[in-house]
């Protein structure tokens, strides 16, 4: 893979052996991506792009690189919208929003997110899929800003690793993408508790609610939507059968 970024080819091209023969440009380029990549820099950031949900998305360090997990929280929200918002917290790269307006024509979106970087990333990737006219991005911590609109369904995959756990993460992840977008705080669960008062604050009656979770953080999750006064809440696995999805309705009244 970085041989073929190096030569700015596919990598069935590299493995089939139709690529051109590399100049010295190019074997200093594979060079500097292979010393890059010993000291741990994720291959996404190396490549730039990422693949989530059928599109390409830019990615930098200043995101968190998307995983086929969060695929879940686009399919829920095309499950649960045909027109009408969506709100994305916590955007980041804007993958989960974006692909969600690729996909709801008649929809429109917000991302909140804390980090300017991020929120800059997100708008180049609203462009480049075509949903930048459908798409506003909004600088805030959580759904804070957010209480003069009201939205059908929020979805969001916050940082929901224990503070305590981070130092054991791969180096990739660890050190390579930001810690605003990894650390969830002492039990790892602090976004869910704001989020499970907020969100019922900003959606319309009936409107749902769904979040990414770590593993065996969705009964704790869950118990808070319920506390919170949420209805209909439930819990949606991943392939690999792990707990990975929280979802609620707002009551209609």
């Amino acid at each position: 893979m970085l041989l073929a970024q190096a030569l700015g080819v596919t990598r069935t091209a590299v493995v089939a052996g139709t690529h051109r023969h590399p100049d010295a440009e190019h074997y200093a380029e594979f060079a500097r991506l292979v010393r890059e990549r010993e000291r741990r820099i994720p291959l996404a950031y190396l490549r730039g792009t990422q693949e989530f949900f059928g599109l390409t998305f830019l990615v930098g360090p200043e995101v968190l690189i998307p995983r086929p997990e969060t695929e879940m929280l686009v399919e829920f929200a095309l499950e649960k919208l045909r027109a009408g918002t969506l709100a994305d917290v916590g955007t980041g790269s804007g993958c989960i929003l974006t692909a969600v307006l690729a996909g709801a024509l008649q929809a429109r979106g917000v991302g909140f997110d804390l980090s300017a970087g991020a929120l800059a990333v997100a708008r180049q990737n609203a462009a480049r899929n075509g949903v930048a006219e459908r798409t506003r991005l909004v600088r805030g911590d959580l759904l804070t800003g957010a209480e003069s609109q009201k939205f059908e369904v929020i979805v969001s995959n916050p940082p929901y690793i224990p503070s305590a756990e981070i130092a054991d993460l791969a180096p990739e992840v660890r050190d390579g993408e930001p810690r605003l977008a990894l650390d969830g705080g002492a039990d790892g669960l602090n976004c869910y508790r704001r989020l499970a008062l907020q969100a019922l604050r900003a959606l319309r009656p009936g409107g749902w609610l769904a979040v990414e979770v770590g593993r065996g953080q969705a009964p704790a999750v869950a118990a808070l939507w319920q506390e919170a006064g949420w209805g209909e809440v439930s819990v949606r696995s991943d392939l690999a059968g792990i707990d990975r999805v929280v979802c609620g309705r707002k009551g209609e009244t």
